[in-house]
């Protein structure tokens, strides 16, 4: 089985959105934006205990009483040959899988409101026709699809001893002790009786349980004795289990404290408890923000855990946390923001072979990037310290309004740029415009940077267009009669190449341009040169260009810690920086017409 859509009409501050899904759904947004009430409506849907109370009028959107409420699962059953979740599907539902269309199917919850009752009365459907759903008959609050689906809910304050104490008897099942286990509880009770003895004969409990009785019976004259007993014969010794830490070559124990080690011990108990699940209901976890409480290093392991074990075959996750998605891969990323009103963009992330090596790199760079409104791409950690250094300057608050610096370090623009803009987040791109010489032919050379900025635009980004190689032939013929050339010479050369090239461009340059790709004329030191020249040969010398490009990081942080504000001004007004400028403000705003 694989979890395809989920449709949400009319519920709480969703009026109407669809998403794509997988079996593993990550969801993300702002604070108070309705990843909440994304969850509950999955709720609503498949778990009884929330549906058994129906829909408040509070439910409907804005209010709107006189809409139905209808909330739409698909599943794909194409696997139904050799998946266990599929066949168990299948074997329930009956004639309602019609013939017409055997690999999809649809569970829908609708909520019409009655006025009288004041209460949205819950009815459930399914079939593989969503025009013609058909109606499950409901025993109270219990329904054939109660069969099919266990949800587990697990919230951001989950609890180590009400997890632990809830669940207790199932985890220490009496009725399956062995003979062995038997006989030690034989001994248990005969220790458990003889210390209640041993109790009941202190000179303090005695002297207790005669003034407590006499307290009594000043209240109710009844011939009853107040006796003291240990809850381990009354309740028996599993009652009074609680988990405590042991750790390795230490014969102490200690209590599980701090709310993280309680958390992820909690964790394991869900994880056990699940695998303990009598019947073949198919599981769906439902977890929220469980990032609370836990520091970085858990939440990775986390991570691994949630995208790697086979107990979390399906679960929805809304998450804050960069970390928990350092493991994801073939997920449904579903962004939940705020416009005129509320609406969700899906992607179906998979990591593409080329970067399987590099996935914790790509997806911790690109998690970061996932809950902002608008990112800016840059190639590397230097430009990056630039733009950083300009926006502390000059909107230092960006972050706030929903901006991001990203970069890129090496992996491409094309993986980030496809993820953003699937999820509705606005990508600019500032990038260097390379040449790269073919292997064996040092003077032809590729326009790799025109054609990395031309496979980016949308109409392009699943094939990519080839330019035409250029010939830059910086060989001369020596005073010996054999070719060579001078290093300086070849730079020349390459970089009269460009500027020609951005020229000859212009048309593609300019619509590139409309869709928030920049390219440099030549590279990231030459436009830095033309907006602060001066300042660069003052901090940096003569050769400044040179000098960045030498040692890139290291001598941009030089010069950054030397810009001053005005400086800062100047590269962000400067045309070749309005990639910079596109993230943060309007041209109006610092002062260009």
């Amino acid at each position: 089985m694989k979890l395809i859509s989920l449709e949400i009409e009319n519920f709480r501050n969703f009026e109407r959105v669809e998403v794509n899904l997988t079996n593993q759904n990550v969801i993300f947004g702002m604070n108070d934006v309705g990843k909440t009430n994304f969850m509950f409506a999955l709720r609503f849907l498949l778990d009884k205990e929330i549906r058994k109370n129906g829909f408040k009028a509070s439910d409907y959107y804005k209010n709107n009483t006189d809409e139905t409420i209808k909330i739409t699962l698909g599943v794909d059953l194409s696997d139904r040959a050799n998946n266990d979740d599929s066949k168990h599907i299948i074997s329930k539902v009956g004639g309602a899988r019609s013939t017409d269309d055997l690999d999809n199917f649809y569970f829908q919850i609708q909520g019409e409101y009655d006025k009288s009752e004041e209460v949205g009365i819950p009815k459930i459907y399914w079939g593989n026709n969503l025009m013609d759903l058909i109606e499950i008959s409901q025993n109270g609050i219990f329904s054939s699809l109660d069969n099919l689906f266990k949800i587990v809910y697990v919230d951001p304050t989950i609890d180590l001893e009400k997890t632990f104490s809830k669940n207790r008897n199932r985890l220490f099942n009496q009725t399956k002790l062995d003979e062995s286990d038997i006989a030690i509880s034989n001994d248990i009770k005969e220790l458990a009786a003889k210390l209640n003895l041993k109790i009941s004969s202190m000179n303090v409990i005695q002297s207790f349980q005669k003034t407590i009785t006499d307290e009594y019976k000043k209240l109710k004259n009844e011939d009853i004795n107040i006796e003291m007993k240990s809850e381990l014969s009354i309740n028996g010794y599993f009652g009074n289990l609680i988990p405590y830490i042991k750790r390795d070559n230490d014969d102490n124990i200690y209590p599980t404290s701090g709310d993280g080690r309680k958390k992820i011990l909690a964790y394991s108990l869900l994880n056990h408890l699940i695998q303990l699940q009598e019947g073949n209901k198919i599981i769906i976890y439902l977890i929220e923000e469980p990032e609370n409480s836990l520091h970085r290093s858990m939440q990775i392991a986390l991570s691994k855990q949630l995208f790697s074990s086979k107990v979390y075959n399906y679960f929805f996750l809304s998450t804050h946390s960069s970390e928990l998605l350092y493991e994801m891969d073939n997920a449904s990323l579903i962004r939940v923001y705020s416009q005129s009103g509320t609406t969700c963009e899906s992607y179906i992330y998979r990591v593409d072979d080329e970067y399987k090596n590099v996935k914790k790199e790509l997806n911790r760079s690109l998690s970061t990037a996932l809950f902002a409104d608008k990112v800016l791409l840059v190639e590397g950690p230097s430009e990056k310290v630039l733009f950083e250094k300009v926006l502390e300057e000059v909107n230092p608050t960006y972050e706030l309004d929903g901006g991001f610096l990203l970069d890129v370090s090496g992996i491409k623009f094309k993986p980030y740029v496809k993820v953003l803009q699937g999820l509705n987040i606005s990508v600019i791109v500032k990038t260097d415009n390379d040449l790269k010489s073919k292997r064996n032919q040092p003077t032809t050379f590729d326009l790799i940077g025109i054609q990395r900025c031309l496979n980016l635009l949308k109409c392009n980004i699943e094939n990519e267009v080839s330019l035409e190689a250029v010939e830059i032939d910086y060989f001369k013929v020596n005073d010996e009669g054999k070719k060579a050339f001078k290093e300086r010479e070849k730079e020349r050369m390459i970089k009269e190449k460009k500027l020609e090239l951005f020229q000859q461009y212009k048309p593609q340059i300019e619509l590139l341009n409309e869709n928030d790709i920049y390219l440099s004329k030549i590279d990231l030191e030459h436009d830095l040169y033309e907006a602060i020249g001066g300042t660069m040969e003052t901090v940096l010398g003569a050769e400044s260009i040179k000098y960045l490009q030498d040692h890139k990081l290291i001598n941009m942080i030089e010069l950054t810690n030397q810009l001053s504000k005005e400086d800062c001004l100047n590269v962000i007004r400067h045309p070749l920086f309005k990639a910079l400028r596109k993230l943060v403000m309007a041209d109006d705003e610092i002062g260009i017409g």
